[in-house]
């Protein structure tokens, strides 16, 4: 008992770490809401893959989803159980509310659907594939932007 008290509290620490988390105290004040003005930056849109030699599966890949420009970089394959290293860097656009990935088909049946962590522009996640993959799956990016629109776009893997 006492060794999974200590790996949780181990891994909670790790996991605030490295999402750069930071506690509150109760008596600290939240800094004023500021305005601030949203430009859309120009950018080429090259929406060829780039497979990189390091060892391990890596693709690259620019992507317009529902109006925004995102920079997409895949380590891992497709294979049944995988976990696929997915960083998301918006170059152009208005920021999204939420960006979802998953392995599988569009529909998104039989997979694990997850919110990826923000910082910013650049975001990260864990793409984990289900045990009995569809037909022709891919890695699957659901935008919505904070207007209501939504979009969504696909990378295929080998």
């Amino acid at each position: 008992m006492l060794t999974v008290t200590h790996t949780l509290i181990l891994g909670t620490i790790l996991l605030l770490t490295s999402c750069g988390g930071k506690e509150e105290s109760a008596t600290s004040k939240p800094a004023p809401p500021q305005a601030t003005e949203t430009k859309a930056i120009p950018v080429a849109v090259d929406n060829s893959h780039e497979n990189v030699s390091t060892g391990t599966s890596e693709v690259s890949k620019t992507l317009t989803i529902a109006g925004n420009t995102f920079r997409v970089l895949v380590k891992g394959s497709i294979t049944p159980n995988a976990v696929l290293d997915v960083s998301i860097v918006q170059s152009s656009g208005t920021p999204a509310a939420a960006i979802r990935v998953w392995v599988g088909d569009e529909s998104g049946v039989g997979s694990l659907k997850i919110k990826v962590h923000s910082h910013g522009a650049s975001s990260h996640a864990h793409a984990t594939a289900p045990a009995k993959l569809p037909e022709n799956s891919a890695l699957w990016i659901e935008v919505q932007n904070t207007d209501g629109t939504s979009g969504s776009g696909s990378i295929q893997l080998n």
